[in-house]
């Protein structure tokens, strides 16, 4: 099967694209096995072939994944190969069947409008003219409310993503409470529509001004070992569906042994104290470093080409350009990140 990127009409406004290897391609659809940001194994993606405006087999993001591919680290952790081959076995020529066999497995979809709108949850009923959803809520719960679809807008259908997988699990879990004292941070730089947008994690140690923080990612595993700046924390909450929902995912991905692939916990347990941000800045040396500022729109990834007491200048691996940063209003850095490591492997790629 070939490796392949795929674009769509819907890409324009979801700022997305599709990695994967091409099943197959009739007159509707164009059918892939997904592979993620680290080249494992996704869910089965179906695209509509109306909304396709491009499919290359060389890019930049092809490269990453191939080097991966290459050096043995694509991988199946969420175990979703199987589904997916079992999928394939059957009558995927449409959006129709597809619906139908969400519906008879019971398996979650994440369905882009060609709006660039994307719904997610279960799928209830499925016609030749639309599907039938009740979509899983912020909190992880289904809406009582159907969504109804109409087929001819949709622009893709994802079936057996991981996510979707876990979130079938935990509906059968008995994990309640906070047993691993996570928190959801909010922090008054991050665009949010009143707490919308947030870090979760655990912290590690604190002083008066910064926080050792522990930051898992969507999947429920270790993401980064990063410092906060207290003085940009504004919220904090440590009981809500949200904490409830990955509780149970870092039970599941610790059992599984896949909460920490990248190995940041070592790093971790060999601090006993809070390093300040030029401490980390200094330790970095020539590596690559991450930082979110004020004056920055983004996180900026890059190499140190000069360091003071008060400033940091880094330099962006992709465009050359260099930038300064006040280290006084640094709000997060990281001391290490499964991010810096895909930068990397991108970069030698």
């Amino acid at each position: 099967m070939k490796l392949v990127e795929l674009h769509t009409k819907a890409d324009r406004l979801t700022g997305s694209y599709y990695l994967g290897y091409l099943v197959y391609q009739n007159e509707d659809l164009t059918v892939l096995i997904g592979l993620d940001d680290d080249a494992n194994a996704s869910g089965l993606i179906l695209v509509n072939n109306q909304d396709l405006v491009g499919m290359v087999e060389q890019s930049p993001s092809l490269a990453y994944c191939q080097r991966l591919i290459d050096e043995g680290k694509s991988t199946d952790p969420f175990q979703l190969m199987p589904v997916n081959q079992e999928l394939l076995k059957g009558n995927l020529s449409n959006f129709f069947e597809a619906g139908k066999a969400a519906l008879f497995k019971k398996l979650p979809v994440n369905v882009t409008l060609n709006n660039g709108v994307i719904y997610s949850g279960i799928v209830t009923e499925a016609t030749l003219e639309e599907l039938r959803i009740r979509q899983i809520d912020g909190n992880f719960a289904l809406d009582r409310i159907h969504s109804v679809i109409p087929m001819k807008q949709i622009s893709s259908l994802e079936i057996n993503s991981a996510l979707g997988k876990m979130w079938s699990e935990y509906q059968d879990s008995d994990i309640a409470g906070n047993p691993y004292d996570l928190v959801e941070l909010y922090l008054d730089w991050l665009d949010d529509d009143r707490f919308g947008n947030y870090l979760l994690g655990r912290v590690l140690l604190e002083d008066d001004h910064y926080l050792l923080f522990e930051s898992i990612n969507d999947y429920g595993q270790l993401e980064a070992i990063c410092l906060v700046n207290r003085d940009d924390i504004i919220h904090e909450c440590t009981a809500s569906p949200v904490i409830d929902f990955y509780s149970f995912l870092l039970t599941r991905n610790q059992e599984a042994g896949i909460f920490d692939l990248n190995k940041l916990d070592h790093l971790a347990q060999s601090l006993d104290h809070v390093p300040s941000p030029l401490e980390v800045l200094q330790n970095a040396g020539q590596q690559l470093v991450s930082v979110d500022d004020y004056a920055a729109p983004g996180e900026m990834t890059g190499y140190i080409q000069g360091l003071t007491d008060s400033e940091v200048y880094i330099e962006d691996p992709v465009t050359g350009q260099v930038a300064p940063f006040a280290i006084d209003r640094i709000c997060t850095i990281d001391l290490a990140s499964s991010e810096l490591e895909k930068m990397k492997e991108y970069l030698a790629a």
